[in-house]
């Protein structure tokens, strides 16, 4: 575990905004590094000392370690409650020490629900936190649609964020699935899926760690296509991830409703690459703010025939211009995230 506080000076340059009104925020994660995450969101561009400054952002990995601040932003339950292995005995009496420990000191709550917390009924653990949340938000629109006070903070763009980076021309047909980490299991069935399409012309890409437990499905798989499969098995770094990505003509992003998914589906628009993903209402609101060429979806799990047809009609009409993320610019989000914290703090 680590503790790395992010500088307080200029936190109160903002005009209007006083040192005596400027929370203190307490991000249960590891602080921005030179690989991209999802604290990046939180931070936004500072390239031009443009980045929101009405909060003092901390970032440490125990949440139990908080004094001295006003919010505690909690990205993962996990870090509270433990992992799925915890007993769910272990994991209620440490939601009920954190809970007291937030209102001991006077500290509020805001927290970030993960794909698919919103849409299933929590375990008795997770409901004590959620419960002593002055705020939960969600980068996905369909958990307020189920029917919570949830405030929906998108993905921002990050076209600026590799601006530099060296980039490649894409390779006709050239389908790509890519991951920053580990591969996602559902990227498995759809590398099946392109080895029994009929779709001339085209290749996969697969860029990242292949998971251990299926090396050798992969193994066997890239054998029988060796002319329309390559693999790059690595930990990719972010400029390995916009080569990669550079290079694709369309990037086929499964599991979407995964947080790491969602950041490689946001990184490919920002690089101006087409995705093709699973029609839900999420992507299907993208698909609205961004352009449908940009965003292109298939019905259910991917099948031989989507593939052939979606790939038909990139063909056949493809994007033109560039995606519409005017909305996700980084310091757009970042003022959302602080508008969150500073009314939770209000709140206490």
């Amino acid at each position: 575990m680590f503790s790395v506080p992010l500088p307080r000076t200029g936190a109160s340059t903002e005009p209007g905004v006083t040192e005596a009104c400027v929370p203190t925020v307490l991000v249960t994660s590891r602080p921005p590094r030179h690989r991209h995450d999802y604290v990046d969101e939180l931070v936004g561009d500072d390239s031009e000392g443009r980045a929101p400054k009405g909060v003092v952002l901390e970032f440490r990995t125990d949440p139990f370690r908080a004094h001295g601040v006003d919010v505690i932003h909690l990205t993962d339950i996990a870090t509270v409650l433990g992992g799925p292995r915890t007993p769910a005995r272990e994991r209620t009496r440490r939601a009920k020490r954190f809970t007291r420990m937030l209102k001991r000191r006077g500290i509020a709550l805001v927290r970030t629900v993960r794909e698919g917390e919103a849409t299933r009924e929590p375990s008795p653990a997770e409901a004590i936190v959620n419960a002593a949340a002055t705020s939960v938000t969600s980068p996905d629109p369909t958990a307020a649609a189920a029917g919570h006070a949830i405030t929906v903070i998108g993905h921002s763009h990050v076209r600026d964020r590799f601006l530099g980076f060296p980039r490649e021309d894409p390779v006709a047909g050239r389908v790509l699935i890519t991951a920053v980490t580990t591969l996602h299991p559902s990227s498995q069935p759809a590398v099946n899926v392109f080895g029994i399409a009929d779709v001339p012309g085209w290749t996969l890409r697969i860029a990242g760690k292949v998971p251990i437990e299926i090396e050798e499905s992969y193994a066997r798989t890239l054998a029988d296509h060796t002319d329309t499969m390559s693999l790059r098995d690595e930990l990719l770094s972010d400029a390995a991830c916009v080569s990669e990505v550079s290079q694709a003509e369309i990037v086929l992003v499964t599991g979407v409703a995964n947080h790491r998914s969602q950041s490689i589906l946001m990184l490919a628009l920002s690089l101006d690459r087409p995705v093709l993903v699973e029609d839900t209402p999420q992507t299907r609101s993208l698909a609205e703010e961004v352009g449908a060429s940009w965003v292109r979806r298939h019905p259910g799990p991917l099948t031989a025939h989507a593939l052939e047809t979606e790939l038909a009609a990139l063909r056949a009409d493809p994007p033109t211009g560039r995606p519409n993320l005017d909305s996700r610019d980084p310091n757009l989000i970042s003022e959302q995230y602080n508008a969150v914290y500073r009314a939770a703090a209000a709140a206490r």
